[in-house]
């Protein structure tokens, strides 16, 4: 469909290729000595990414690593839940609700076996969803959705996008799904620091090395969320980035590290009972290997429990308390989860392609849809930016 002439002016304020304090972060994959073509589409689609990623970053606290690529061989645009996404060579295609488009595919949405379930009779089967909607075009509105799309707000066509608030509400829509998708939510935040004989804290270094460091080092300030219900499980963000076991190995002696999060099982943990009298301990098990996190040395490894073995205990060091350097704590107990974690990460990886989307050249305006700068007006949460943006 063609691109109206009156589309949203998306501003680039200080705009980067990774958002370092940003949630969703992407890194785009470029060839050691690209071609003129390769140089023209890396600079479209890094102008287009950093545009949704800002976007996303500013209206929803997901959290999400995208892998993008230019891949001439693919037709329009596609994604999948694993984190990769590509564009192919045609142009049409590099703005930015394709580019946000298919972020919501890495998020889940027509990519998992959870949207599946919940996509049932061409409705949208989730109740705060449907009220989430409700909120935003009143009480007649309903999510609609097919194999691999949702609309309203689905951003299926570039040329959905007829306001900022629309790029906008795709975002708060596609958050609330994946927020009900994959029961993610705020657990705590603090330190988590080894009760083995360093007494150090995991903490992430300027090359986002996985480091046990002194506890007082701002390095070391952990958030953990928890995913699921059926068991419950938790990744661990140092900044932007999550405890991750490399190339998802289930090998003992691997050393964990950091990188985005993709949502994979060697992401996650169980907090396991310690079977120790000291608040806030446990163990660290990995979802995927079903080994647990050891402190030894300076390092973090993923390795078989050794009963009694203090390296392999951890405490939480929860906001408001000051760095401990004993082996006691003083603040909440962690409940232990008992559920069962031998299961592994079973969700679908599916590559879809949004079709159909043909561009008209954008009138002269701040940023148009094709990223491309005109005049000088900023994107504001509050700022009915549309009325001037909009003009035809």
């Amino acid at each position: 469909m063609l691109f109206e002439r009156s589309l949203l002016a998306v501003s680039a304020i200080a705009l980067m290729a990774v958002f370092s304090h940003a949630e969703v972060t992407y890194t785009l994959h470029k060839s050691a000595n690209p071609t003129a073509d390769e140089q023209d589409a890396y600079k479209r689609i890094t102008t287009v990414m950093d545009s949704a990623v800002k976007l996303y970053n500013t209206y929803s606290n997901l959290s999400k690593f995208i892998n993008v690529y230019y891949a001439p061989g693919v037709p329009t645009a596609e994604a999948s839940s694993n984190g990769d996404l590509r564009f192919g060579e045609n142009r049409s295609y590099m703005v930015v609700p394709t580019a946000m488009h298919e972020m919501a595919h890495t998020l889940g949405v027509g990519t998992t076996s959870e949207y599946a379930a919940t996509c049932v009779d061409g409705v949208f089967r989730d109740d705060k969803v449907q009220a989430k909607l409700r909120e935003m075009d009143g009480p007649n509105a309903e999510l609609h959705c097919d194999r691999q799309h949702i609309w309203p707000y689905g951003l299926n066509q570039a040329s959905e996008a007829k306001s900022e608030q629309d790029l906008i509400n795709h975002v708060i829509l596609v958050e609330t799904i994946y927020q009900q998708l994959f029961k993610v939510a705020f657990y705590k935040e603090g330190r988590i620091k080894s009760l083995g004989e360093t007494k150090k804290c995991m903490g992430i270094t300027s090359s986002n090395a996985l480091e046990l460091m002194d506890c007082s080092d701002a390095a070391t300030f952990v958030k953990i969320f928890s995913v699921g219900d059926n068991p419950v499980t938790y990744y661990i963000q140092l900044g932007s980035r999550v405890v991750d076991i490399p190339n998802e190995s289930t090998a003992a002696g691997i050393v964990a590290s950091t990188y985005g999060y993709n949502g994979g099982a060697h992401q996650r943990y169980t907090f396991d009972d310690a079977g120790i009298n000291t608040p806030n301990a446990f163990l660290l098990k990995n979802y995927k290997s079903g080994l647990y996190l050891q402190a030894v040395g300076t390092q973090v490894q993923q390795n078989r429990k050794v009963d009694r073995d203090e390296s392999f205990i951890w405490k939480l060091e929860e906001v408001g308390t000051k760095p401990d350097t004993s082996s006691a704590g003083d603040t909440s107990v962690v409940a232990p989860d008992t559920s069962d974690t031998s299961k592994t990460d079973t969700s679908i990886t599916r590559i879809v392609r949004i079709r159909d989307i043909q561009l008209q050249a954008a009138p002269t305006r701040t940023f148009d849809l094709k990223g491309r700068s005109v005049r000088g007006q900023p994107l504001g949460r509050n700022r009915n930016t549309h009325k001037v943006l909009f003009q035809k």
